[in-house]
């Protein structure tokens, strides 16, 4: 019985697990270049002692991994939103040093520099900071030009930092940006290209997220049902052990 309301307990514990990467999901159907987080389990075969038959398995749970389909492309007029046509990453810059992300969604601070998510968005020369400005251009590769209050003289004033890596070796932060395993930064890749004016949205697939969520509900009424028949087995042999 003990080995049953064990194995029980590991199931409802992964499916608790499954249900907290499903509700994050949902939450950020609407985040802007939001990636889905995937769960991940193996199943682990319990090896059998003495004359115990071989008929365990454990759930073990895996690192999730993300979704890389990427998202609609919506348009917004704006011309600090941004997003990145077929493959590619924006760079910004957090304490742990590059991250790298799909949101295109670019603020200046009070101090006219670029930032995403509060992040400095980084740039192929370093961070970019915007100058009164009387109009604002963003060509497809990345780089910025302005046509200045005073003269009307267009002028470049940075390159955003596009990366291409293989999104197989990125891994998920809680931050929600995406690092390289060893955290050490990208090289610029100058074949990624841009649209202004865009924003790509969060590959959430709320339908199917709202089914495994139900799904996994029913999961864990089952594990939590065999725990009580363990439990009821547990009492019933209990009771013969009295009564001889």
């Amino acid at each position: 019985m003990d080995r049953m309301i064990y194995t029980a307990a590991k199931g409802a514990a992964r499916v608790m697990e499954a249900q907290a990467i499903r509700a994050n999901n949902l939450a950020n159907a609407d985040t802007t270049g939001f990636k889905a987080d995937l769960e991940r389990v193996n199943a682990m075969t319990v090896a059998a002692t003495g004359n115990s038959l071989q008929t365990r398995v454990l759930a073990q749970t895996q690192s999730s991994g993300f979704n890389q389909q990427s998202g609609a492309l919506n348009p917004t007029g704006r011309t600090l939103d941004l997003a990145i046509n077929d493959a590619g990453l924006f760079t910004v810059m957090t304490e742990e040093g590059e991250g790298y992300t799909r949101s295109g969604a670019i603020q200046p601070d009070e101090n006219g520099q670029l930032t995403l998510d509060g992040r400095p968005v980084a740039g192929v020369d370093g961070p970019i900071v915007l100058p009164e400005y009387r109009e604002l251009f963003v060509g497809e590769d990345g780089r910025l030009s302005i046509v200045a209050d005073e003269g009307g003289v267009i002028e470049e004033i940075g390159q955003l930092k596009l990366v291409n890596p293989d999104i197989n070796d990125m891994s998920k932060g809680l931050d929600g940006l995406l690092y390289t395993q060893d955290r050490q930064p990208l090289p610029a890749n100058d074949q990624v290209s841009i649209s202004s004016g865009f924003l790509e949205a969060s590959n959430v697939q709320a339908v199917g997220e709202l089914i495994a969520a139900m799904d996994l509900s029913r999961q864990f009424e089952v594990q939590v049902k065999l725990m009580k028949s363990a439990e009821k087995l547990a009492e019933a042999g209990n009771r013969l052990l009295r009564n001889a």
